[in-house]
């Protein structure tokens, strides 16, 4: 048997260490400042399961990392709103068909905005004055190409108030028809007229009709204005 003395440092005197009947090591104070607690236990197993490389389900936040992160997936949920792979190649077909238009000189590309100009042509008078018209039979003005316009107006004015137009148009100068949707209105304070007509033709003219007052004439100023 094996007598087991320790210095008790209080007083100075040695004493025998006893065990209990388990065998343990009886003693009635420890320092134990250096052991870990449990809220340092409960802050290092934070850390351990964060660095967890095993397989984690649901949604794993990752925030204040410096330098990459590694993730290993067969499919990711896109954002909302982000193009999809197939969303991609149908825009990149179209835009394809489009350049195609382009390069066939199909589709019309600027890079700077068109700048739009009227065109005036004189149907009656000129730019020096008005034209005077015999008022017994019909009259016709001269006639305007206007295929290349996306609107035109014709306006002026007469010297008899009571004067009466028909608007006229044709597809080859030749054959006219009356285009009986529009109606030009003198105004019977200043003689003035005017309209203005989106072009689904070729030529335009104006038509006076008659009175049948031999040896009498109007003062007649009419203009066509167009845009391209």
């Amino acid at each position: 048997m094996t007598l087991l003395l320790v210095k008790d440092s209080t007083n100075s005197k040695l004493k025998e260490l006893e065990c209990n009947a388990s065998g343990l090591l009886k003693t009635t104070t420890a320092d134990v400042s250096a052991l870990a607690t449990d809220a340092t236990l409960s802050s290092m197993n934070g850390k351990v399961t964060t660095c967890d490389t095993s397989s984690i389900s649901g949604i794993v936040s990752v925030s204040a990392v410096s330098g990459d992160v590694s993730v290993t997936a067969s499919a990711l949920p896109l954002p909302t709103g982000a193009s999809t792979s197939a969303n991609q190649s149908t825009g990149n077909t179209s835009l394809a068909t489009l350049a195609g238009c382009v390069s066939a000189n199909k589709v019309a590309v600027s890079s700077s905005a068109p700048t739009l100009t009227v065109t005036d042509a004189y149907l009656w008078g000129s730019a020096s004055g008005s034209e005077s018209v015999l008022n017994e039979l019909d009259s016709f003005s001269d006639s305007v190409d206007v295929s290349s316009y996306n609107k035109i107006s014709i306006y002026g004015s007469t010297s008899y108030l009571s004067d009466e137009f028909e608007i006229q148009v044709s597809h080859d100068d030749t054959n006219w028809f009356e285009l009986t949707e529009k109606f030009v209105n003198v105004d019977y304070a200043s003689g003035q007229f005017g309209l203005t007509i989106d072009p689904a033709f070729t030529y335009i003219r104006m038509k006076k009709i008659g009175t049948g007052m031999a040896a009498t004439s109007d003062s007649l100023w009419a203009i066509c204005s167009g845009r391209k």
